[in-house]
């Protein structure tokens, strides 16, 4: 019976490994071998790729976008999941204000946007109506295009570390807090000394997950500028 289960371990354990390395890494390994060759085994590929100007925006906005979007959403999402942790009744509107991002469908989502930020959008529009006159929110290789795609992938994914967020202050047992009320400590000691560290594992867990995810971001930023507007690598390698 030992030998059986063994057996059968083993066989759940290699056809998944099998069957990865199939679909994901001999695929990666011909692209690797294919990026080599140009009429031969050669270096020609990557010395035309780093000699392209494009190629080294794309690098950089491929940093630069998903730093300055998970920094967005660690913050509003820590804000939004303190707000309904503080609240013995949270308030439903606010809790589907804050969910109703992720649910909506990317594409469908990424269109509002454009249409709120294009320049006779409805953004443009209110400002021009207060006298503020219109910005140019998605303007090719402007930095203002670079923080509109920022804000729009945060408010897109923030829900997600917001529920991590959420799910970690819910863990933090409530007798340290009561603790800290005998002792006196206000509000900031109270966040600072007992909710930031309690709360590191999940603040590294949202950074981990969402920093992998969004070092892939491509939809965004073709959808509201279009490939060469705000170049990252997907982007850079679809066009």
């Amino acid at each position: 019976m030992n030998r059986a289960a063994h057996r059968l371990r083993t066989i759940f354990l290699i056809a998944p490994a099998a069957f990865m390395t199939l679909v994901l890494v001999v695929p990666a390994i011909e692209g690797v071998v294919l990026s080599f060759d140009a009429c031969g085994p050669s270096l020609r590929n990557y010395a035309v790729l780093i000699g392209d100007p494009m190629f080294a925006t794309a690098l950089l906005n491929n940093l630069i976008v998903p730093i300055g979007s998970l920094a967005l959403e660690l913050v509003l999402g820590l804000l939004l999941a303190l707000h309904l942790t503080a609240r013995r009744r949270p308030h439903g509107a606010v809790e589907v204000a804050a969910i109703l991002p992720f649910a909506i469908p990317e594409i469908v989502l990424l269109t509002i946007a454009r249409y709120l930020f294009m320049p006779r959008g409805y953004v443009n529009g209110f400002l021009s109506a207060a006298g503020a006159g219109a910005f140019p929110w998605l303007e090719p290789n402007h930095a203002l295009a670079l923080v509109t795609v920022m804000m729009v992938d945060a408010w897109h994914v923030t829900p997600v570390v917001m529920l991590i967020l959420l799910a970690g202050l819910q863990g933090i047992p409530a007798e340290v807090y009561e603790a800290a009320q005998l002792d006196g400590a206000g509000a900031l000691a109270t966040f600072r000394h007992i909710t930031l560290p309690l709360l590191t594992p999940a603040i590294v867990a949202a950074i981990v997950l969402r920093g992998v995810d969004a070092l892939r971001i491509f939809s965004t930023t073709l959808v509201l500028t279009g490939a060469e507007g705000v170049p990252v690598l997907s982007t850079y390698g679809y066009q």
